[in-house]
């Protein structure tokens, strides 16, 4: 026993440094070739902007016309953060209305992207558009670059269903905001009618907390025009915010009812040979009717009916 205790003796000290370094962590790690201290963001975690802050809601009433004809929708959207991933959001909107007086006319989108408020957004997004008994989606990849008092955002994809030709489309708009809380844009789509361009505004009301006044109208190729109006409320975390801040900090663009754009020429194709074919994920689908500018029409020999 003597000699064991004159051991832990002998030992002591060389444990007790190890146990020091143990505890205050290597000295050496600045050394290690794997480490960089530079990958670590020097911002207190309390203060790094998250993509979403904070579960958001919208509502609006929009009015007016697109394809031309009449449109008069109602459109929520809900907005949050990932959980335990801040920098990464979501987005649902969805919208309900009434086309040219005898239809209903309904769409859907999905935002998925990461953001950094003073930087931009990047993300992937999809959505669907119907003017029954026609309908069609849209999936691609949105984009927003933040500098100052101007923000740029873009979406690009692919355009497909049973009742529209698969193709590429665009939205892109360059916004400018004159004081935090009014933004003017100019803007382009490419949809299944052709180019058309866009101009558009957002205005937050001071006097009403949460509550904006905003419209677009639009014209293009076939024949296309558009405009409409509409009044928001925010609530939830954004608001109390300043437009600027909403839209950077909040929520991503309500693409609603921009996207039922694809189906607002369509025609029934009598003959059977020309049916638009399509694939629906699962199967291949032959429809007897379609959508898309007049050119696409007289290709399949559709008779234009009653968009």
């Amino acid at each position: 026993m003597v000699g064991f205790s004159a051991s832990l003796t002998k030992f002591a000290p060389a444990a007790l440094a190890i146990a020091g370094v143990l505890i205050a962590g290597r000295p050496a790690a600045a050394a290690d070739p794997d480490f960089d201290p530079k990958l670590i963001d020097p911002t207190p975690i309390a203060q790094q902007m998250p993509a979403v802050d904070g579960i958001n809601f919208k509502a609006s009433l929009v009015s007016g016309v697109v394809g031309g004809y009449a449109n008069h929708m109602l459109v929520t959207s809900v907005a949050t953060p990932m959980p335990y991933l801040n920098q990464f959001g979501a987005q649902l909107d969805l919208g309900i209305g009434n086309y040219r007086s005898d239809y209903t006319s309904a769409a859907a989108g999905l935002h998925l992207f990461w953001r950094d408020p003073a930087v931009g957004l990047i993300g992937i997004y999809g959505d669907w558009g119907y003017v029954n008994p026609e309908h069609a989606g849209r999936v691609g990849i949105e984009a927003a670059l933040y500098s100052g008092q101007w923000s740029l955002d873009a979406l690009a994809g692919v355009t497909f269903g049973q009742h529209v030709l698969t193709q590429f489309f665009d939205e892109i708009d360059l916004s400018y905001y004159f004081t935090e809380d009014f933004r003017g844009s100019i803007g382009h789509r490419l949809t299944t009618r052709g180019h058309v361009a866009n101009v558009g505004f957002e205005y937050a009301l001071a006097s009403m907390s949460g509550w904006s006044l905003f419209g677009e109208a639009e014209a293009g190729e076939d024949d296309y025009y558009g405009a409409w109006i509409g009044l928001r409320y925010a609530f939830g975390a954004s608001g109390q915010k300043s437009l600027i801040e909403r839209d950077r900090q909040s929520d991503p663009i309500v693409r609603i009812p921009r996207n039922l754009a694809s189906v607002t020429r369509c025609g029934d194709i009598p003959n059977p040979a020309n049916y638009h074919k399509s694939w629906n994920g699962f199967k291949t689908e032959y429809t007897s009717n379609i959508c898309g500018s007049r050119q696409d029409l007289a290709d399949h020999g559709a008779v234009e009916g009653k968009l």
